[in-house]
């Protein structure tokens, strides 16, 4: 009876060696191949794999050229059972069964950013982890970062990247792929560029003067900017068109500032400033983005100057000379 059971045993190995031979050459032929390793005959068990992430840090719109770390969860389990072939005597026949290998492998996950925008620096902290194969029921977790780093250029409308996290197939574990999408909105950079057309002018009194002023967005969204005037005496009647102007990222818009100089401008060697502050915001408008500005430029009105160098001095020596013909006149008394 011994020797029965010895013998039951025996064959029992050996088959299971068998098998494992074949399992582990068939697992060479098929390595690092999803669709072959799900056509292996006798069995197979599924991997899975979640990734979660804590978004506190993306409810706010992203500092430009400033450094984001949001922290993910990568989660990996199986549905090995948790007793599959536990009656096994020696453990490193089943892992040659279930991995192709006497020793337990690690499993790699990877995790990679699906096409990475060129106006930002994205990339994971580690994009590589090693977990141990768990059993069904039972879930390992890692941890990492996601950073991202929006530049100058970063379009300020809401963005989307895709993480997908994979894993390779091995031995009787199949391979599994899984996307998450990472929504975020880089800042709001409020930067105009201001070029007035000839800033100083020399005219008359009664004179209709124009300066144009052009108006750049240097922005990363489409902006709206608005002139606003300083103060000004009411006798020169400034106005500027149109009151406010639309602007696409890197285009150009024109403003037309007009003024009309009073009747008593220009007796005397004087220049006239004005003032005109220059609002960015975001358009469409939203109150809780930042505004830029004011951006301040100034422009000068010179008149012609009817008095000329030394007109006092001659003013002076005439009324001088009108003093003396008076006093030999007689009209003029002396003291």
């Amino acid at each position: 009876m011994t020797k029965h059971l010895r013998a039951i045993k025996v064959s029992l190995i050996i088959g299971i060696l068998l098998i494992s031979t074949i399992t582990v050459f068939t697992a060479g032929i098929f390595k690092e191949n999803t669709v072959s390793a799900q056509m292996l005959p006798l069995f197979s068990f599924n991997s899975y794999i979640d990734i979660e992430y804590d978004p506190t840090p993306l409810n706010e719109d992203l500092s430009i050229e400033k450094s984001t770390n949001v922290q993910l969860t990568v989660k990996y389990r199986t549905d090995i059972p948790e007793k599959f072939l536990w009656w096994l005597p020696i453990w490193q026949i089943r892992n040659l069964i279930l991995y192709g290998t006497m020793i337990g492998p690690m499993q790699k996950i990877h995790i990679e950013i699906v096409d990475k925008p060129d106006w930002a620096d994205i990339y994971i902290a580690q994009p590589d982890t090693y977990v141990e194969i768990p059993n069904q029921g039972t879930v390992v977790e890692e941890t990492t970062s996601l950073v991202i780093s929006p530049r100058e250029e970063a379009p300020a409308v809401p963005q989307s990247i895709v993480l997908r996290v994979s894993c390779l197939a091995i031995g009787r574990i199949k391979a599994i792929e899984y996307e998450e999408t990472v929504a975020f909105t880089p800042s709001f950079v409020p930067t105009i560029t201001i070029i007035p057309e000839n800033p100083t002018r020399t005219v008359g009194p009664r004179a209709s003067v124009e300066y144009k002023i052009s108006v750049k967005n240097n922005a990363n969204k489409k902006i709206r900017v608005t002139p606003q005037l300083g103060n000004v005496a009411s006798k020169w009647t400034p106005t500027i068109n149109p009151p406010f102007n639309d602007i696409a990222p890197a285009g150009q818009e024109d403003f037309i500032f007009s003024i009309y100089t009073p009747y008593d401008f220009g007796w005397h060697n004087e220049i006239e400033s004005f003032q005109i502050d220059f609002i960015a915001q975001i358009f469409p408008l939203r109150t809780e983005a930042p505004v830029g500005g004011p951006y301040s430029i100034f422009l000068r009105i010179n008149n012609y100057g009817f008095s000329t160098p030394g007109f006092e001095v001659l003013t002076l020596i005439a009324a001088i000379a009108i003093a003396i013909i008076l006093l030999k006149k007689g009209y003029i008394k002396k003291p």
